[in-house]
């Protein structure tokens, strides 16, 4: 848990309750996707199961630690050889073999949603006491998402929970779980992880450059799954179009040229090209809206000269005006409206 990145009031939350042996029998991780709330529940399992604990922390080289993170190695991997059934064999397949038989990691079958029948297996399996360690640790993922069947299931156990066994859930959005499940368990928040420690992971663990690392972060929106999974060189290649269009908007240019540029991203056959352009487009907006009065929240600091200038020759009330109709295009396009149309015209209102 020593190691983990951001979110330290949550981390000392546990470390403090581990230490007095005051672990919660039931907790709720809440807040956004791909700041490590499934991870650090993996690392509060090894904390309390550790054969040989240091510093009040999981060793993370004992027997009981390398099989609790075994689940990391093989979680959202297909079986590398096998198609319609595990090999035995594939280093996905032996790293579910290695998993500890008293850890659970409940994640959806099918689709996105737990399933009633994956709660009753797992109350069933409850009854028992834990066959190896000193407590059976079960998490659910994510949690928020199950229908109301499975949570009426799970209810029943929160409201007696049976003896050393820790149930975390992990949620976006705790106020989507019933609210009797929320008063039985204990919600502890977490936060977006700051940018510069993102950066600073992301070039000491991933072999990122300072350059590529310091624009993914500032893009993660505070993710540290987002900036691992972020491209940074498939991004500068549409933030050169999204950039031009963004000059062209403050500088009320040529509707044909703007025209062109979002023809190219609306034919486009793969829609996150789409969504990554204007996206783009917005967070060129915010770090130009920035840049030349408050530099240090510049995320894109590999073309800030180019952000200054553009600062430089737009009018204040231009620049919000234009920030505001494309924060209103994001929300309108969820509406399935015509892409090539809506963008059309919100160049046309905007260059008036």
């Amino acid at each position: 848990m020593n190691n983990f990145i951001g979110n330290s009031l949550a981390v000392n939350i546990l470390k403090r309750a581990i230490k007095q042996d005051r672990l919660p029998h039931a907790m709720i991780f809440a807040g956004p996707s791909g700041v490590g709330k499934c991870t650090l529940a993996l690392m509060t399992a090894q904390a309390i199961n550790c054969l040989t604990p240091r510093n009040g922390d999981a060793c993370g080289q004992c027997n009981a630690c390398r099989r609790i993170m075994a689940y990391v190695e093989s979680r959202h991997k297909d079986c590398v050889n096998g198609r319609n059934a595990a090999c035995g064999a594939c280093a996905v397949c032996r790293s579910r073999i290695r998993r500890h038989p008293d850890m659970r990691l409940i994640e959806p079958d099918e689709k996105t949603i737990i399933s009633i029948e994956q709660i009753r297996n797992i109350i069933a399996e409850m009854a028992f006491q834990p066959l190896e360690a000193r407590y059976r640790v079960v998490i659910l993922d994510p949690a928020d998402q199950m229908k109301e069947a499975a949570m009426n299931s799970l209810l029943k156990t929160l409201e007696e929970p049976p003896s050393r066994t820790v149930i975390i859930l992990i949620a976006v959005n705790p106020y989507l779980l019933r609210e009797t499940i929320r008063s039985r368990a204990r919600i502890l928040p977490f936060g977006e992880i700051p940018a510069e420690q993102i950066a600073q992971y992301l070039m000491q663990n991933k072999g990122k450059s300072e350059s590529d690392a310091l624009l993914a972060a500032a893009l993660s929106g505070g993710s540290l799954g987002e900036a691992i999974e972020f491209n940074t060189t498939e991004y500068r290649d549409v933030r050169e179009s999204a950039l031009e269009f963004v000059e062209l908007l403050l500088n009320r240019g040529s509707f044909t040229r703007a025209s062109a540029l979002i023809a190219t991203v609306t034919k486009d056959k793969d829609k996150d090209v789409f969504q990554t352009w204007l996206e783009s487009i917005s967070a060129l907006l915010r770090d130009i809206y920035y840049s030349g009065a408050a530099d240090e929240r510049v995320g894109q600091r590999d073309i800030i000269e180019k952000l200054r200038d553009a600062r430089k020759k737009t009018r204040h009330s231009h620049l919000v005006r234009t920030i505001r109709a494309i924060q209103k295009l994001q929300m309108d396009l969820g509406h399935n409206v015509n892409r090539l149309i809506a963008v059309e015209a919100l160049f046309a209102d905007i260059s008036r």
